[in-house]
């Protein structure tokens, strides 16, 4: 199992070039990408680096079941891996895909909960284990957070993450209050600026690098006139490749 969190910012290295037997490092991985309509992950989005820190490339999009995901890194494995091609072998677009981390989380019953904070999930076929909730930092400090194993998920409704109503049976861990022995009355003071919390979604989800309704969509089309730029730079990048990090490893060993 691994969590969102743990493989953001993996390293992403594409397949062997069949001359040299390396792999050439695309970029990182920014985001978790999740199935529009199942509580599974489908992909990656991989945030590329700049040309000499200047101009942005495009974030790429990466299916999952075209990887292996390996503790330090994430190498492709697999034709029509990336983008549309990966899109429409998988049959769903990848601007309808969700990124659950920030987005805001409710019961079926339509209680507000918090954000999700984290997810756990089987790298082999996708399947959620679980997410963990933030209410923001206040809101955790005294009533602290919650894991929600993958049985209470019932699913994303275009703008929410839904839980079951079961969920209120599960303890908080490491809240202040427990600590303190206070009782009900510090946990209705804490509900209470939870609340206030809520208000302020996108400033606290920020707390945790995403915004609060955040989902996956096509990067959007660069300026004009950065174009012929961009142009005249990938076809650079493809005939010259970037610097690949196994052959640096390979020249340091030699």
């Amino acid at each position: 199992m691994r969590s969102f969190r743990d493989v953001e910012q993996l390293p992403v290295f594409g397949e062997k070039n069949p001359k040299s037997g390396l792999r050439k490092r695309i970029g990182r991985v920014s985001d978790v990408l999740l199935h529009p309509a199942e509580n599974r992950v489908v992909g990656f989005v991989v945030s590329r680096p700049d040309i000499l820190f200047l101009i942005q490339r495009k974030d790429r999009l990466l299916a999952l079941d075209r990887v292996r995901v390996l503790e330090d890194r994430i190498v492709v494995n697999g034709s029509q891996a990336w983008g549309k091609a990966a899109a429409k072998r998988l049959g769903f677009t990848w601007d309808k895909s969700v990124i659950w981390v920030g987005m805001p989380v409710v019961t079926k019953s339509g209680s507000k909960l918090g954000y999700v904070r984290d997810g756990v999930f089987d790298p082999e076929d996708g399947s959620l284990n679980g997410i963990g909730l933030t209410g923001g930092l206040t809101a955790d400090v005294t009533l602290g957070t919650k894991d929600l194993p993958a049985t209470l998920l019932v699913g994303f409704d275009g703008e929410s993450v839904v839980v079951s109503n079961d969920v209120f049976a599960i303890e908080s861990e490491g809240s202040a209050a427990a600590a303190a022995g206070r009782g009900a009355a510090v946990a209705q003071e804490g509900a209470r600026k939870a609340a206030v919390a809520s208000t302020k979604a996108a400033k606290t989800a920020a707390a945790y690098g995403k915004s609060a309704v955040r989902v996956a969509a096509k990067s959007q089309t660069t300026k004009k006139t950065l174009g012929f730029l961009k142009s005249m730079r990938d076809q650079i990048v493809d005939a010259a490749g970037w610097p690949d990090e196994e052959d640096e490893d390979k020249k340091k060993r030699g």
